[in-house]
This record gives structure tokens, sequence and C-alpha cells, in this order.
């Protein structure tokens, strides 16, 4: 029985080496797969993240890029000629500055010409006021001086030939009606040189000073001021503008300001009547300035 247990354990124990080294063997060659197999799938995804990666950087055909937005050229400013005031800007008495008013101090060298003379006169025409007041004139047989706007002769061309044609006189109110004080010397030639043809010329607002005066001259032009305003360009109705024409204030030589353009003249016209007649029942003939 002994004899039978040796060899049986023997062969057991052999058995037992043969099944285990096999076993052992076997396992690296399990691994070694393993990593082979890793490394195949390591590899292959490499190469698919190496393929989509310039798809998934590149940028989208759809969205095309917007331009940057670009800076507004400026535009060089043009100094050619003197800068004239547009006429959509131009409201020639109704919102003249407080030195229209004051200007009646200052009163032309005419004021005391004739003792028995009063001198009418009539500014930022023509307009179609105008031939009215030239048939109330010669009604009356008074005479008066129109100083008118270069612009405006232009749209009534026949108003300077009336004018003249019933005895009046037209004086040169520049071309638009700015202030010339506030011009260049070259922009107050231009203003003067394409205001209507006269000897005299009046200064809108009159708003003079040295500088003015000797272009003026230079020019060949007499300038030519107002001793009386009658502020009809405010429209402050009939009376008042028949009351400040003839008032105390007038007196032989005096050059009494009103208007027959420059807005609505209605109540200049209506008021002039009477100031030819309270004027002449007082005594005073209604002539044009002199030289003018």
């Amino acid at each position: 029985m002994s004899r039978l247990r040796t060899p049986f354990v023997g062969v057991l124990l052999a058995l037992l080496v043969l099944v285990f080294g096999s076993a052992a063997s076997g396992e690296p060659s399990r691994q070694a797969a393993v990593r082979d197999t890793s490394l195949d799938s390591g590899a292959s995804a490499h190469r698919t993240a190496g393929s989509e990666s310039p798809t998934a950087t590149a940028p989208s055909a759809a969205a095309p890029r917007r331009p940057a937005p670009q800076k507004p050229r400026s535009r060089p400013g043009k100094a050619t000629k003197p800068q004239i005031r547009q006429r959509s800007q131009f409201r020639p008495s109704d919102k003249a500055p407080d030195r229209s008013r004051t200007s009646q101090s200052r009163p032309s060298a005419q004021g005391s010409a004739n003792g028995r003379t009063v001198y009418l006169t009539f500014d930022d025409g023509p307009s179609q006021y105008t031939p009215a007041i030239l048939r109330i004139l010669r009604a009356t047989n008074s005479t008066a001086t129109f100083f008118e706007l270069g612009f405006r002769q232009a749209e009534h061309p026949a108003a300077v030939a009336q004018v003249r044609a019933e005895g009046s006189s037209v004086g040169n109110h520049t071309y638009n009606h700015p202030d010339l004080t506030s011009l260049t010397p070259s922009e107050v030639r231009w203003q003067l040189t394409r205001g209507p043809h006269g000897r005299c010329m009046r200064p809108p607002y009159g708003a003079t000073n040295p500088s003015v005066r000797r272009i003026v001259a230079q020019e060949g032009l007499r300038e030519v001021l107002w001793s009386i305003d009658t502020l009809d360009w405010s429209r402050p109705g009939t009376t008042k503008i028949v009351k400040a024409a003839t008032g105390p204030g007038v007196r032989g030589g005096s050059i009494v300001l009103m208007h027959d353009g420059g807005g609505d003249r209605s109540q200049t016209v209506a008021a002039l009547p009477k100031i030819i007649r309270t004027l002449q029942q007082r005594g005073y003939v209604i002539r044009r300035i002199p030289g003018c």
C-alpha cells in the first residue's frame, strides 16, 4: 500500500507541475496580446484624432468674416470764395439785432440838409408791396429812396425800373442782408458788388464800423443810415407806425426808416397815406435822398 502511494503522489505532482506550468507560460502571452491590442487601438485612436483635427479647427465656410468698420473720411474744407448765408436762413428785418433799434441815434449827415423836407426810405425790397407804395407816392406827389437787396431784385426784375420811373431812387442794401461788421473785407466787397446799383448804400441792421465805411467809400458809395425808426418790421400796428413816423422827433432833414420787403408789410402800406398827409399838413414835403 505504501508502495502504491508513492508513485501515485509522484504522478499527481507531475500533473500539477504540468498544469500550473502551462498556465504560467500562457499568462505572459495573454498579457502581451492585451498590450498589443491596446497599442493598436491607441495608435488607431491617435490616427483618427490626427485626421480629424484640421476639420475641427478650420473656420466654417458658412460664417464669412465681417469686414472691420471703416472710419468716415473727412472732406477737406473749401475756402475758394466767401461763405454767404443761404436764402433760407435769411429773414431781413423780422429778427433784426438790437443794434438796428439803436442805430437811429446815428443819423446820416443828410439829417439837416433841408428844413422843410422829410426823407422816407424803404428797406429790404423789392417785393409785392413795392408797387402799392409807389402808387401812394405818386398820388401824394412824393418820392422816396428804396434800399434794395440783390437777390430780391432778381425775384422782381421790373421793380427797379418802376421805382426810377416814378422819380424815386434805388440804393444798395447788399446782396442778402448780412451784418457787414462780421464779414471779412473780401466778403463785404462781394456783398456790395452784387447788391443793387446805386450811389448810396445802407448797411443791414445799421451795423457799420471804420473798416466797412472805408470799403463802402472805395466802392464809390455813400453810407446812409436813418434818424427815425418806425419799427414797422415788427408789425406793431398801423397806428403805432404812423405815430413813430410823425412824432415830435421828426423835423426837417429827418430820414425815416420803413420797409417794403422782408415780410408782411401790409401795415406799412396802410400807414403810409396818413404819414404823408400828416407831414404835408405840417408843411413838409416828402422827397428822395439827394445824391442817391
